[in-house]
């Protein structure tokens, strides 16, 4: 039954095209293929490749100058060795209320999969918007971690999901000018345990964008801020938040994360960004291995207790652009290398090539994995 739902949307979403050139005003579609080329080892007896071709629709319908609707699909195409390497694989679902998500293929070496990850009606008035559905509250203001993403904790590691990923949830937005902002949002589910509700209050204050948060995150009271702004020329950001179980307030020490970034761009192109990172409940020592293996939520976006992250990048021309993105902590000798490469090939075609390396031990500098992404997007 699945199948035919998905099917028919697809058809729907396409032929939209079409209909929203007679009507510019009423109708959008736009999206993106990708095709994402992965070679994997950590020596040259333990070579895999895979293989993954990513679709992505995204549609909106504007019945009125006040409602809007959007519906994003998520299509991929897994070819290779990861199908039987991965489990998580064959058992891809999302975190909704209801489970959008469906293999449509699943074989031994090949599986596609359907998911649909936004679908929301939106009401906008002159002080006020409303948004229901599945969307992404994006609250976090740092660009690696973000201790106050609490309704879409993501991993900077999965770079092939730009958009990120979204709740099932209801936010209601109150706009006083440029003065303040107070955004409201609860995650609709039928878990208790699941249960986020929360409010964030924005406003500017000695040329700092601040934000306050407070709410419950599952079985925890959270309390969080964040300010962005500027020292001379460089940007800071700095974000936090604290955990705390209100069934045994008393026995619970908490948790709290922190994250600190400075950013910096010279007149040449170089762009410099550091950051600091910590997480009262990460691990000292042999938390490695959970770095791609992680259970991510927002009170585990690292499982390293203290993280240092740099990134250095620089744009050789107009279309060419080259980073290099560093990862490390000292108490497991862990450094994880991200290097990549950036080409713009026209207005629709760009080219990367992304290199994703772990190295450490407690004792030894070992390689831990290697993986080698070619990647190719055509943009519509």
């Amino acid at each position: 039954m699945k199948f035919y739902l998905y099917t028919l949307l697809l058809i729907v979403l396409y032929n939209s095209k079409a209909m929203a050139q007679a009507e510019e005003k009423k109708w959008e579609l736009n999206g993106y293929v990708k095709g994402l080329q992965a070679t994997s080892f950590t020596d040259l007896d333990s070579i895999t490749t895979n293989s993954l071709l990513h679709n992505r629709l995204n549609f909106r319908w504007y019945p009125s100058d006040s409602w809007k609707v959007g519906i994003e699909v998520r299509n991929r195409l897994f070819v290779g060795d990861q199908i039987t390497a991965n489990p998580l694989l064959t058992g891809i679902e999302d975190d909704g209320i209801i489970d959008l998500s469906a293999n449509i293929v699943e074989k031994k070496d090949v599986l596609l999969n359907t998911t649909l990850d936004r679908f929301w009606a939106q009401w906008q008035g002159t002080s006020w918007q409303v948004t229901l559905g599945r969307q992404r509250v994006n609250w976090g203001v740092d660009r690696i971690f973000n201790p106050n993403d609490i309704f879409n904790a993501y991993s900077f590691i999965d770079f092939d999901y730009e958009e990120r990923p979204g709740s099932d949830a209801l936010r209601v937005q109150y706009f006083k000018d440029t003065d303040y902002t107070l955004d409201m949002a609860v995650k609709i589910t039928d878990d208790p345990d699941e249960l986020i509700a929360a409010a964030l209050y924005k406003f500017n204050k000695w040329n700092y964008d601040i934000q306050l948060l407070g709410g419950i995150y599952k079985r925890d009271i959270v309390a969080g801020a964040g300010w962005a702004g500027n020292i001379r020329n460089a940007g800071l950001k700095t974000e936090l938040s604290y955990f705390r179980n209100y069934q045994n307030f008393a026995g619970d020490s908490g948790t709290f994360i922190s994250s600190v970034s400075v950013d910096y761009a010279l007149p040449n192109s170089l762009y410099l960004y550091g950051a600091y990172f910590y997480n009262s409940s990460g691990a000292n020592q042999n938390a490695i291995e959970n770095l791609v293996s992680i259970n991510l939520d927002v009170k585990n976006l690292s499982p390293f207790t203290h993280n240092l992250f740099a990134q250095l990048s620089y744009e050789f021309s107009a279309i060419t652009n080259v980073a290099m993105n560093i990862l490390y902590s000292p108490a497991d000798n862990a450094v994880f290398i991200n290097p990549s490469l950036n080409i713009i090939m026209g207005e629709q075609f760009d080219l990367s090539i992304i290199s994703q390396s772990l190295f450490g031990n407690t004792n030894n500098f070992d390689l831990l994995f290697n993986t080698i992404y070619t990647r190719l997007k055509w943009n519509f």
